[in-house]
């Protein structure tokens, strides 16, 4: 007779099936007696190590899960932070290659203006065609140099 505080559960066998065949040899053994005491200790037992094996086995998998999707979340966020990073170093470098360029640029035209300036100040003298009388630079010319080069 079931008390207030207890719960009796019955359940069958179908001696038809091979599973249920083996529990009950292995109920009827004499050698489980010492291991678990009687049936419903030994059902018991069973039953509360099955339980407790689905419950871990169930958090188990809401650890992975959330695991998972913190996993999942992290790997997004360092994806974009390395994106963010990547975007900037191109920055970076397109700013330095455009600042070398104009350094290479300048350095070109002050070579250029170098080498042209005494050409400039070639030029910006007059030369003397053959047979011309040069101006005045401040120093007289001799006549019989004049009387040569008039004679041309």
């Amino acid at each position: 007779m079931a008390y207030d505080d207890s719960v009796t559960v019955s359940f069958r066998l179908n001696l038809n099936r091979e599973e249920d065949m083996e529990i009950q040899r292995f109920l009827m053994e004499e050698a489980r007696n010492p291991s678990y005491g009687g049936k419903s200790k030994f059902i018991k037992s069973v039953l509360i190590r099955e339980i407790q094996g689905i419950k871990r086995e169930n958090n188990d998998n809401r650890l992975v899960c959330e695991m998972n999707t913190q996993r999942t979340a992290l790997q997004d966020a360092v994806s974009e932070e390395a994106d963010r990073v990547i975007e900037t170093m191109k920055l970076i470098v397109k700013d330095e290659v455009e600042r070398l360029a104009g350094i290479q640029i300048e350095k070109k035209k002050q070579t250029e203006s170098e080498t042209t300036e005494p050409m400039s100040e070639g030029i910006k003298e007059p030369e003397l065609c053959f047979g011309e009388v040069p101006e005045s630079s401040g120093e007289d010319v001799s006549e019989d140099v004049m009387a040569f080069l008039e004679d041309l």
